[in-house]
């Protein structure tokens, strides 16, 4: 929102307002020969100055901002059935459908011909609106809460992200928890989720908590903590909401997002009055999925974080921690986490789309004997998103054996074996991409599936 007042060339306002005239220009313009040199021209300013100016204003390169904006363009032509994929890509202009393709699927994260069936089919990149307000200067407020435990992969054992995240952001308010025990205290160590057929083929972010809602609010309440959980509103409220968590010293931890493709985020810190987060993701690691330099702490640096990935599909979650409650007896713990167990084994589905524990494991070996693909990229990249969720079966058997249910802890015991086995059969470097053009050479694979399967149906008769 431009307020009245002198532009002159030197002002923060001035520039805002030629980013402004340039988005109406490209708007106007979209699938013409458009670029950086020539929106310079057309707005009156050199170029090259003025792409400096809206990459630091707007987040985004003018050839990317233009890239996003037309396959946003044609995603929407795609939806409503009214052009061939052939005919978007010339008129997006490129040289080929295979180019278009590429970029389409950089930017949505499945090919066009299969953006009806994705997670991203209501996902688009609309145009950029700028707002500045200047109120004085060293007026731009930053917080942090330093020395954070990191999460990351480097630990091969413990993958899960939502159980880091929650491991470092208690660590930080002054408890000494371990992954292993939160891993199976939360639940996390039992569940599992598949994608059903009829929401999409494929889903990478099966193992992502919020397809196991249970599981969060579970957590904490085992841990003792109060936390209150919130769905994503507008910009003001969730920024408010994350930068008075960070000045009373409390970590944030955000789900589906801030950082693209992300489970779980802590956040550790805000900087430009919330309009940068600062904090851990693994994805953080990955330059494909976060291209930010980090921050002078090593946090990572987020701006525009309120959109993307954290605004896909409404799907975006910021958990508040109020603060320490009573934390549960021995008896109480071991009580409602067997409660839980229960529903993550048993229970068919948990959220929309989503199989749930027996069910997901089924369909899971299903979708690898039966589902087509083109390229063997995209189940590769499934199994081995999903075997994070068969990788921490391991800690439910120290759990159970110090509540003493050894009878369960064997039965886990077995699974934790079979999920070993998983690892063993398909690595998980890319290496062995080849299997899948072979069914013959997954079948092994299903067949653990299948018998993980069966033990935990045994082990929902013993929770019984």
């Amino acid at each position: 929102m431009l307020r009245s007042g002198a532009l002159g060339e030197d002002s923060g306002l001035f520039w805002v307002a030629k980013v402004h005239e340039a988005i109406e220009y490209i708007e106007d313009h979209l699938l013409e020969d458009v670029s950086a040199e020539t929106v310079g021209h057309a707005i009156n300013y050199a170029p090259s100055s003025f792409a400096g100016i809206f990459g630091a204003l707007t987040g985004y390169s003018v050839g990317e901002y233009i890239r996003f904006r037309r396959l946003s363009w044609a995603a929407d032509r795609l939806a409503g059935g009214q052009r061939s994929v052939t005919d978007l890509a010339f008129e997006c202009g490129y040289e080929t459908v295979e180019a278009f393709s590429k970029a389409f699927k950089r930017l949505f994260g499945c090919p066009p011909s299969q953006l009806a069936r994705s997670p991203a089919a209501r996902l688009r990149f609309g145009p950029i609106s700028v707002d500045i307000r200047i109120s004085g200067g060293f007026a731009m407020r930053r917080n942090l809460i330093p020395g954070m435990m990191k999460v990351d992969w480097s630990d091969i054992l413990r993958q899960n992200e939502f159980v880091n995240s929650v491991v470092s952001a208690l660590n930080a308010l002054g408890d000494r928890l371990h992954y292993d025990d939160v891993c199976a205290v939360s639940g996390s160590a039992f569940r599992t989720s598949f994608s059903m057929p009829s929401s999409q083929p494929w889903n990478h972010g099966n193992y992502h908590v919020i397809n196991t809602p249970p599981v969060i609010e579970h957590t904490f309440r085992m841990l003792g903590y109060r936390v209150t959980h919130h769905l994503r509103s507008s910009f003001r409220s969730d920024a408010r909401l994350i930068m008075d968590s960070i000045d009373r010293g409390s970590p944030v931890i955000t789900l589906e997002g801030v950082i693209n493709c992300a489970d779980a985020c802590v956040i550790s810190g805000y900087d430009n009055d919330g309009r940068v987060l600062l904090g851990y993701s693994p994805f953080m690691y990955i330059e494909d999925d976060h291209k930010e330099a980090p921050d002078d702490t090593g946090y990572f640096r987020k701006s525009a974080w309120h959109d993307g990935f954290f605004a896909k599909g409404g799907l975006g979650r910021i958990l508040i921690i109020e603060g320490k409650g009573e934390r549960p007896d021995a008896d109480t713990v071991l009580a409602e986490t067997l409660k839980l167990v229960r529903r993550l084994i048993g229970e068919e589905s948990m959220a929309p789309g989503q199989y749930n524990g027996l069910a997901a494991h089924r369909a899971f070996a299903n979708a690898l004997m039966t589902y087509e693909w083109d390229d063997n990229f995209e189940p590769y990249l499934n199994v081995m998103c999903n075997y994070k969720q068969y990788l921490d079966r391991q800690y439910a058997v120290p759990f159970l054996r110090d509540h003493g249910r050894d009878d369960l802890a064997g039965v886990y015991t077995q699974v934790a074996d079979l999920a070993s086995e998983l690892g063993r059969n398909i690595p998980q470097d890319f290496s062995a991409g080849e299997m899948f053009s072979d069914e013959a050479r997954l079948r092994p694979y299903c067949d653990v599936l299948l018998r993980i399967a069966d033990l935990e149906e045994m082990a929902l008769d013993m929770l019984q």
